[in-house]
């Protein structure tokens, strides 16, 4: 059985793979400051950003229908789950997004290359950012969580956004 640090050191370890050519700058930024660090996306990951509300509602449904939940991140501050999914789903998810009222809204995002996922290390809460979700497993599956999102958060009538995932 694999001890509680293993699983963090494993995840961490999959993380830092993701930096690339630059491994020791995270590892600062995770021992220093705040406690975050900017990790590349669009290498081993892409990200859907999503209101809390409805997040959590997608990650319910999913493990209702026994699908692979990838790494979560919560920002308690912003209220946002940021989900890990695979590299180049960004660019589906925008496409799926422009038609639909979550697009218009601007309650769900899609990030792919170019962008930065500020996170803590794995079993560590800063800043407000916590994963709910450990990296190091598979990611979710793009179209499974835009299934899941379709089932368990239909968009709400268009009007003023409480926040912009993304500006």
């Amino acid at each position: 059985m694999r001890g509680r640090g293993t699983v963090e050191t494993a995840a961490a370890d999959w993380l830092l793979s993701s930096a690339g050519e630059e491994p020791g700058r995270v590892r600062v930024q995770w021992a220093s400051g705040n406690g975050l660090a900017d990790l590349p996306v669009g290498r081993l990951f892409d990200l859907v950003r999503m209101s809390e509300g409805t997040g959590m509602a997608v990650v319910q449904t999913l493990r209702r229908h026994e699908a692979v939940v990838g790494p979560v991140m919560l920002a308690t501050a912003s209220h946002v789950l940021s989900f890990l999914v695979p590299p180049g789903s960004a660019q589906e998810w925008k496409a799926w997004l422009r038609g639909s009222g979550h697009g218009r809204r601007r309650a769900v995002a899609a990030a792919g290359p170019g962008r930065v996922l500020r996170c803590p290390r794995p079993g560590c809460v800063r800043q407000g950012h916590i994963w709910l979700v450990r990296p190091g497993g598979p990611l979710t599956d793009s179209r499974v969580l835009w299934a899941a999102l379709r089932d368990s958060a239909p968009p709400r009538p268009l009007g003023r956004a409480p926040y912009a995932l993304f500006r």
